[in-house]
This record gives C-alpha cells, sequence and structure tokens, in this order.
C-alpha cells in the first residue's frame, strides 16, 4: 500500500486526540504514506470546495482509516468513507487502538449536528 487517507474530525486537526491516532496508524500501516487534510487547510481548491477536494484525494490513495468523534461519524467523515468504499478502497475504523475493516456504509450525522458536536467535544 502506498498511500493511506485519515479521515477525522476537523476540530481534531492538530491536536492531542490527532497526534495519538496518527501513531495508531503508522504502526499498523508501516511504510505507507498517510494522507492527512489537515495539512491542506489554506489550499485553494480545498477553500473552494472542502468536501470535493477530500473525495479526489481519496480517489489518489489505497486505502482509508477513519476515527469517529464522541462516538458519532461526522458529516464530511461519513462522505468520506462512503465515497471510499463506493470506489471499492479498503476502509478501516480506528476503535481506541484497534483496526477494524468495514465493508458497508456509514451512517452519519448532519452537517449542523456535526458543528454541534464539534462545541461539544471542545468544552471538554
Amino acid at each position: 500500500m502506498n498511500a493511506l487517507y485519515y479521515a477525522h474530525a476537523m476540530c481534531t486537526y492538530r491536536t492531542i486526540a490527532e497526534d495519538f491516532e496518527l501513531k495508531r496508524i503508522k504502526s499498523a500501516f508501516r511504510r505507507t504514506r498517510i494522507v492527512n487534510p489537515a495539512r491542506y487547510e489554506g489550499h485553494p481548491e480545498k477553500l473552494k470546495d472542502t468536501i470535493g477536494f477530500c473525495l479526489r484525494l481519496i480517489e489518489k490513495c489505497d486505502a482509508v482509516v477513519f476515527s469517529r468523534l464522541l462516538g458519532k461519524v461526522t458529516a464530511g467523515v461519513g462522505k468520506e468513507v462512503n465515497h471510499a468504499l463506493r470506489i471499492r478502497r479498503p476502509v478501516f475504523e480506528l476503535v481506541g487502538s484497534e483496526l477494524k475493516r468495514r465493508k458497508t456504509p456509514v451512517k452519519y450525522i448532519s452537517r449542523a449536528a456535526t458543528i454541534r458536536l464539534y462545541q461539544r467535544w471542545r468544552a471538554l
């Protein structure tokens, strides 16, 4: 595997939570380049079409790893995971320190519910 897309909630970008998850992913997928959408903040194409930009990144990757936020699949992550499954990319869910293969589409919360969840997470 050459490249792996890391789908995670935007509110966790550049946090201890992201660092922890990246360590787990790197230990499971050695010698694989991790494509982290957080590294593209401020990119002109991402600013114009955030989800479209991320879906195009997924199309260039061999697999996707995703995580939930407070037990929920956020709107963007859900769209990314389901897109990866549609184009037949392997998808893994990071659950604690384990990676579990997902073969069926995920249910995810709305954009408005995602924003409320971000606020709740930041308040913890």
